[in-house]
């Protein structure tokens, strides 16, 4: 399992197998393609270079993969990983077809929030 931080360093999540774990060990997104969705196919941004955008382009989290942006807080400790839940099933969905843009600039979302949709 790989850790997700948020703007300031800290472990919120963890990616597995294209699955997006809370800190709780649930199941809450996935990635297809680089896009982020929850699993009632709701899309909530992209992952590009190791960093989570919202839908607006904005950064939301990031992972160890993004250290080459210097703009990047320095993660802290990463509390050991959680063993694996099952995943769910992915849904069959379309793929969103707007250009994205994305932005050097933080989501006002907390991690939560963006995982709701």
């Amino acid at each position: 399992m790989k850790p997700i931080f948020n703007r300031h360093g800290r472990t919120i999540g963890w990616l597995n197998n294209n699955a997006i774990y809370d800190r709780k060990n649930c199941c809450r997104a996935f990635i297809r393609d680089f896009y982020v969705f929850t699993y009632n196919a709701q899309y909530l941004g992209i992952i590009h270079k190791g960093i989570i955008f919202d839908r607006r382009g904005q950064r939301i989290a990031y992972m160890d993969e993004a250290s080459y942006d210097p703009m990047l807080p320095i993660p802290q400790i990463t509390p050991p990983p959680p063993i694996p839940s099952d995943t769910l099933n992915i849904p069959v969905h379309t793929i969103p077809t707007k250009t994205f843009k994305t932005s050097y600039y933080w989501s006002p979302l907390n991690w939560e929030i963006f995982l709701d949709g």
